[in-house]
């Protein structure tokens, strides 16, 4: 295959692998860099998961069973739908930045942008929705058929099937992310599932260890359940400082 003799590196080599984790400092560097850093991603966890709105959940599963959502969490429901597009458009920009190699990689809360960042996070959902959501989900309905249904073990042990599902499609839908920035059509890229993995498939080992990177952040910053809004915010920045380079060194050794 011509893609394969093209892409042969010394994966194993002691040079690439500093230079691979070099990169994964790197990106962290890059978000730090940014002076404001922390209040972007304030900004950003509070529109893309409203925390007001998470903290009613405990109490509606706990004591609510009358079949009536409280108008509380509807109206905050209704207000966060209204808003986590923005947050997504976002990341769409930092993944630009990375994918072109700008230095500066959080790009500023600016009213002006926010019809931009809604039309690239419509986007972004469209993409995410093919590429990483419906496996997801696909996967979790067999591993609950096989596993609950059938072997008929607690239910409380999904759980422990979310992250091998998550450390695969986090980078598949990545890489589809970096084909729109391309210029692909949107759903080329959410249903051309053969050229994404093609191009996944081709630097593997670089999206799959950075996935496993950011899955291990993630369960450290969004461990104290409030926290999720801005660990899921910090998260999707931090990974497109990740993928938006490999996506790169990807496709100018294939042309």
């Amino acid at each position: 295959m011509q893609h394969e003799e093209v892409f042969q590196t010394p994966e194993t080599s002691e040079e690439f692998q500093l230079s691979f984790f070099a990169d994964i400092k790197k990106g962290f560097s890059q978000i730090f860099s940014d002076p404001w850093w922390w209040i972007k991603v304030l900004i950003g966890g509070f529109l893309l998961i409203n925390p007001f709105l998470l903290a009613l959940i405990p109490k509606i599963g706990s004591s609510y069973g009358g079949g009536k959502l409280p108008s509380a969490f509807l109206g905050l429901l209704i207000i966060n739908v209204c808003t986590f597009w923005f947050p997504l458009g976002f990341t769409f920009e930092v993944l630009r930045r990375a994918k072109n190699g700008k230095p500066k990689q959080l790009p500023e809360w600016n009213l002006s942008l926010f019809w931009n960042y809604a039309r690239e996070g419509a986007a972004k959902l469209t993409i995410a929705l093919t590429t990483l959501i419906f496996p997801a989900i696909l996967w979790m309905g067999i591993v609950y058929y096989i596993f609950i249904q059938l072997l008929g073990l607690p239910i409380a042990l999904l759980s422990l099937f979310v992250p091998p599902i998550l450390w695969f499609v986090i980078p598949f839908c990545g890489v589809a992310c970096c084909r729109w920035l391309d210029g692909v059509n949107v759903f080329d890229c959410a249903l051309n599932y053969s050229e994404n993995f093609k191009l996944f498939s081709l630097a593997k080992a670089d999206y799959l260890i950075a996935s496993a990177f950011l899955l291990g952040v993630n369960a450290l910053t969004m461990a104290f359940y409030y926290t999720i809004p801005f660990g899921a915010f910090f998260g999707l920045c931090l990974v497109d400082t990740w993928f938006g380079p490999i996506y790169t060194k990807t496709v100018k050794k294939i042309n």
